[in-house]
């Protein structure tokens, strides 16, 4: 996972205010979370990650979706946040127009120059 990727796609979802906040106003519970934590960290995690996923693929970069809850003490087998992160990026790539306007300004960037690099 890129870690400038990463806080960029949380900037991009963030918004103005929140941008004044420490953490963008998100929480982060520290890996070993419970279920319920976990489930709370999937729900706000889906579009700041579908967007990481864009701006890596942009690069020319593979992804991977990180639940970041290595050490959890319940079964995550049954999570579907995979399938609702890719399901995001495909609402992205159909609608670009709900793309988020910094993400789409950076992510137009991104492409613009990997595809140059890649000539």
């Amino acid at each position: 996972m890129n870690k400038s990727l990463l806080v960029l796609s949380h900037w991009c979802v963030a918004g103005e205010a929140r941008r004044r906040l420490a953490d963008f106003g998100y929480w982060y519970a520290p890996d070993g979370r419970t279920a319920a934590q976990q489930q709370a960290f999937e729900r706000v995690e889906i579009k700041p990650q579908a967007l990481e996923c864009l701006f890596t693929l942009a690069c020319e970069r593979s992804f991977e979706v990180s639940q970041d809850n290595l050490f959890a003490d319940f079964d995550t087998s049954n999570s579907t946040f995979a399938n609702d992160v890719y399901r995001q990026v495909q609402q992205y790539i159909a609608k670009p127009n709900i793309l988020p306007p910094d993400a789409k300004t950076l992510l137009h960037a991104l492409l613009s120059v990997c595809i140059a690099d890649s000539k």
